[in-house]
């Protein structure tokens, strides 16, 4: 650990938190609301661009690159602007890559369980180095499920690869224009990044007495279930989104995965109640649907560090009014989406049950 890193701070710009308490049911915090919901939207601008063409004008890509941007955006989060493209541009590829595995590996249940298995550990390993670090993989695994998920015929691959790469390049290609308009400001050691620090870290927790390596271990293992779990109910439509419930909840902390899986449930059902109202009323109008999920994605960005509840009632609209694009009645995507995370929330607390970290729940170190 370098000096003046400390493992309780917060999600910072330096990128050298290591872990984000998220705040409780009724409480804001660890950050101010008021500018990081503005940098949220900021970080939207490309998101909602994307989303205006693909949806208003009708391109085959039908969100596609947005939401490859949607993801990208997340690793840079609070970073000034050039470090923040530069973490951006270094995820792009490997989130492109991703999709177009996941679109490989989505035909069929055995692949899909182990391309997941795989690259979920190695997300979940990623906080051996930093919170920002594990943003990036968590980014990766991300893309690799929900292209999984979509059930997208092996050909396409390419295309999956393509928008997503643009969505990304195009997140990278802001930030770096709002950089040369004058945000210049650059804190020493804004971008949180060695590729030396990094080896360290990955080498001395390579352990099974390491929190790291064990959430690795226990991530991988919990994403695959879930894949396996709709597979074997046969909810292929959007199954995804229980390996993505375990995606945002599962955390290397036992306290703190048992406080997501409460604020998860809770800002899920708000989500649902506010997509299916949003869906019924723009009613299937192209360019309204762009404004609200630029909107979601905004308060997506913005409470991610301020209100973990309000953030996931926020990428729940997101996923809701996207399904809806796509052409599934809105109130049957927020049925499964509800039965979805319901399912994703008991595998995470099982995952823990089953296997807890040293000193947790008694277990000796």
């Amino acid at each position: 650990m370098s000096p003046g890193r400390t493992p309780d701070a917060l999600y910072d710009a330096a990128g050298a938190a290591r872990r984000l308490r998220v705040s409780r049911l009724l409480a804001f915090g660890p950050a101010a609301a008021g500018p990081a919901l503005r940098r949220g939207a900021l970080v939207a601008v490309p998101v909602g661009i994307a989303l205006l063409v693909e949806l208003g004008v009708g391109t085959s890509s039908r969100g596609a690159v947005a939401t490859g941007a949607l993801f990208v955006g997340f690793t840079g989060l609070d970073a000034p602007a050039r470090a923040r493209a530069g973490w951006e541009a270094a995820v792009t590829l490997p989130v492109g890559f991703a999709a177009a595995l996941g679109v490989l590996s989505g035909t069929a249940a055995p692949t899909a369980i182990i391309a997941m298995a795989l690259v979920g550990a190695a997300a979940g390993y990623c906080f051996a180095v930093s919170l920002r670090f594990a943003i990036a993989g968590l980014s990766v695994a991300l893309a690799l499920l929900v292209s999984q998920g979509l059930g997208i015929p092996a050909a396409h691959a390419p295309e999956a690869l393509g928008f997503a790469c643009l969505g990304g390049a195009m997140q990278a290609g802001f930030s770096l224009l709002v950089w040369a308009l004058g945000d210049r400001t650059e804190p020493e050691g804004a971008s949180g990044w060695s590729w030396a620090e990094a080896r360290r870290e990955f080498a001395q927790n390579f352990h099974l007495s390491s929190v790291s390596a064990r959430h690795a271990l226990r991530f991988g293992a919990a994403e695959a279930v879930a894949v396996a779990t709709y597979w074997a109910i046969g909810m292929h439509e959007h199954g995804f989104w229980i390996p993505l419930t375990v995606l945002f909840v599962l955390r290397p902390e036992e306290e703190e995965t048992f406080e997501r899986l409460i604020l998860r449930a809770a800002g899920t059902a708000v989500g649902l109640i506010l997509a299916t109202a949003l869906s019924l009323w723009l009613n299937d109008d192209g360019y309204a649907l762009a404004v609200a999920l630029t909107v979601a994605t905004a308060f997506a960005y913005g409470l991610l560090t301020v209100q973990y509840a309000l953030f996931t009632a926020a990428i729940t609209t997101y996923a809701v009014l996207l399904a809806d694009t796509l052409g599934e009645p809105a109130f049957h995507a927020a049925g499964q989406r509800a039965i979805a995370t319901a399912i994703g929330i008991a595998i995470a607390g099982i995952a823990f049950l089953l296997w807890s970290n040293p000193g947790e729940r008694g277990e000796v170190r």
